[in-house]
């Protein structure tokens, strides 16, 4: 048998519960242990360690359900959607929709949303540290007609029927209390980086939708015109200032050029 071909037998047998003992008659055991037992030990060990990756991640959550049943939450996870990078910093992505779908956290409302907006946190942290348009160069460029703007990698618009920003705020409490937190009313963020920092903005859901069409695509006066009833002049100067203030915007393009 090829090397290759035993690194994915073994690779294999390690990501379910117990191991095939058809597939590995051709491996042996260090030791006195049998293979069973043998793989029994590496697959509690491929657990652990993938279930304290998404403890990392998803800090938050695992505070709201508390040890075991977080523990629980994620070995149905990885045994369902194992890892398949040797990174174990892109693990965790459709974790928010298992979660979902998840009969463990059923009756517990806000968990989805609280993990998206882990996972948005996290992609936001990992990014390259933004290089933005100094703000009178933006200025200058926002004269014409109309532009197309670029932004950052290192942001997120987030949107939440939910706090969930101020249920992850209490993450470092010692215990978890629903009725400290208000977290039934919805929340719309701009997550961002600015040197070397994630911050977040509390946005409008105009605010937000706005900034949402922007980064995928939309130009100025497009995303401004499906909104001219929501925001007053007062409110658009103030969302303008806002890109500048966060340092959000990476180029502002001609519209007849982009």
């Amino acid at each position: 048998m090829k090397l290759s071909e035993i690194q994915s037998l073994f690779k294999r047998n390690l990501m379910v519960p117990e191991a095939d003992p058809r597939e590995l008659h051709n491996l042996t055991p260090v030791g006195k242990l049998t293979l069973e037992q043998a793989f029994q030990i590496y697959h509690r060990g491929y657990i652990n360690r993938l279930t304290q990756t998404l403890k990392g991640t998803f800090e938050a959550v695992a505070w709201v359900l508390g040890d075991a049943l977080f523990a629980e939450l994620c070995r149905h996870y990885i045994e369902a959607q194992p890892s398949v990078s040797y990174n174990l910093t892109v693990y965790g992505e459709t974790f928010p929709d298992f979660i979902k779908d998840s009969a463990t956290t059923k009756g517990i409302p806000f968990l989805h949303d609280l993990a998206r907006f882990e996972w948005a946190y996290k992609e936001v942290l990992e990014a390259p540290t933004p290089e933005p348009l100094p703000i009178e160069q933006v200025r200058d460029l926002l004269n014409q007609d109309d532009v197309h703007i670029g932004m950052i990698e290192a942001m997120s618009i987030f949107g939440s029927e939910y706090s969930a920003q101020e249920i992850w705020k209490r993450r470092k409490d010692p215990a978890y209390m629903f009725e400290d937190i208000n977290w039934a009313d919805p929340e719309y963020l701009l997550i961002y980086k600015k040197q070397q920092r994630v911050q977040t903005h509390r946005l409008s859901k105009a605010e937000a939708i706005i900034l949402q069409e922007l980064q995928e695509g939309a130009s100025l006066a497009e995303a401004f015109s499906h909104h001219a009833n929501e925001l007053s002049p007062e409110k658009i100067t103030g969302l303008i200032e806002l890109m500048m203030r966060t340092g959000i915007i990476a180029d502002v393009m001609p519209t007849e050029s982009y």
